[in-house]
């Protein structure tokens, strides 16, 4: 009986309540499609045999995208893997809050580190090489204003904002490369204008495009963010699957005629969630 499970309520409430340090950047709508997308493609890899798998996030901050694949799919075991210490020991919290510390571990680990990064899974009981998925929401460079955070601007456009988005993109393909199996899994979200610098990262790294699922905000706009399934030593042979529309009504835009949008959680304020959108993530509700 549910009542008798102490993380009942705090699974319930999901993701409200997650615990996240001041002044980093907040989990968003993406790190929630990234979860439902790799959940997806999870439960219909998984059939009738409920094989395990285990899994790893990279730059999993306060571990959001983590803990809702591993909620949604008993068979997940995973690695949540994060360069700011604050954010692990958040991870970490948020695990024990929802009774996933026997599923979950989460470390300190800067992707960008080639000699680290290879010796790490052994540490928490993986083999390098042996992963079935990773899943991943790098950052995506925007522009703007350098944020007065440390935390939050680091997330958003790489080490204190120096490096370029083809560079930051290279060193988590390499490090998705380096922890999955031979055709294993990588699912990440990422900004659809920046399409060609992904693939190109995935090419580089050895992976072989299979879904692109585009994410639009509204019916009228082009797609914002991509969706992408991309699977370690394989030939390129996509499909692209008709667009995921998140909301309803008129989309806003400024004076200039411009959709007004928070880059950083992918949505456009006043609007409802689609129908569509909370078939595909209920999360979002």
């Amino acid at each position: 009986m549910h009542t008798q499970d102490p993380f009942y309520n705090a699974r319930q409430l999901f993701p409200r309540g997650l615990e996240q340090p001041q002044g980093s950047l907040r989990f968003g709508a993406d790190a929630l499609l990234l979860a439902a997308f790799a959940a997806r493609n999870v439960e219909s890899m998984n059939g009738a045999r409920r094989k395990e798998l285990a899994a790893a996030e990279l730059g999993c901050g306060c571990g959001a995208a983590l803990l809702a694949l591993v909620l949604r799919c008993d068979t997940v075991t995973g690695l949540g893997l994060e360069r700011e210490a604050p954010l692990v020991q958040a991870a970490c919290a948020n695990a024990r809050h929802l009774g996933l510390t026997d599923r979950l571990r989460f470390a300190q680990a800067d992707l960008a580190d080639t000699a680290f990064m290879p010796t790490l899974p052994a540490t928490w009981g993986y083999r390098t090489g042996s992963l079935d998925l990773v899943i991943a929401n790098p950052p995506y460079g925007v522009e703007g204003r350098p944020s007065p955070s440390h935390l939050r601007e680091r997330a958003l456009r790489g080490t204190q904002g120096k490096e370029d988005r083809a560079h930051v993109l290279a060193f988590f393909c390499r490090a998705a490369a380096t922890l999955l199996r031979h055709q294993g899994y990588f699912f990440c979200i990422y900004d659809a204008l920046a399409l060609p610098l992904l693939s190109g990262a995935l090419d580089v790294a050895g992976f072989g495009l299979r879904t692109l699922l585009p994410v639009r905000t509204h019916a009228s706009r082009p797609a914002l963010r991509v969706l992408v399934l991309a699977r370690k030593n394989t030939a390129h042979q996509c499909t692209i699957e008709a667009p995921l529309t998140l909301h309803t009504g008129k989309a806003r835009t400024d004076q200039s005629g411009k959709p007004q949008v928070d880059t950083a959680q992918g949505t456009t304020g006043g609007s409802r969630w689609s129908a569509q959108a909370l078939r595909f993530c209920p999360w979002l509700a």
